[in-house]
C-alpha cells in the first residue's frame, strides 16, 4: 500500500524491488503502468480512481514521451510511466495533452536507492 502525502490516496501497487525504509517513512520511486486505450480529455482534473485500492481509471497530463518504449510520463496525482496499448502509438499524443484511460492490473512501484 502506497500512501500519497497530503492526499487521501492509498494505492495498492506491486513492489518491484526493496527498500531499507521503515514502514510509514517517506520513500521515492517510480510507478509503472499500462493503459488499455488512451483518450484525450477535455474537462476535469487529474485523478486516480479509486482513491484507495488498485488504480483503475486515470486522468492527467502528459509530461514526456518515450517513443522507443511506446510510453508516456504522466502527471496524475503523482507522476507515472504509462505504457500504451500495443495498438496505440505515442505519435498520436504530444507533451501537454490531457488524457484519460482505464489502467490494466499490475501497476508496479520500484523504489529508488
Amino acid at each position: 500500500m502506497l500512501s500519497i502525502p497530503e492526499t487521501d490516496y492509498t494505492l495498492d501497487l506491486i513492489a518491484a524491488g526493496t527498500t531499507n525504509k521503515a514502514i510509514g517513512k517517506r520513500v521515492q520511486g517510480t510507478i509503472h503502468a499500462r493503459a488499455q486505450k488512451m483518450h484525450r480529455a477535455t474537462a476535469g482534473g487529474q485523478f486516480i480512481e479509486p482513491v484507495s485500492g488498485h488504480p483503475r481509471i486515470v486522468q492527467g497530463r502528459i509530461l514526456e514521451i518515450d517513443s522507443a518504449g511506446n510510453r508516456v510520463l504522466l502527471q496524475a496525482v503523482v507522476p507515472m510511466w504509462v505504457a500504451l496499448d500495443p495498438l496505440q502509438e505515442t505519435s498520436a499524443f504530444a507533451a501537454g495533452d490531457f488524457v484519460n484511460f482505464y489502467m490494466e492490473s499490475g501497476v508496479t512501484f520500484a523504489p529508488t536507492a
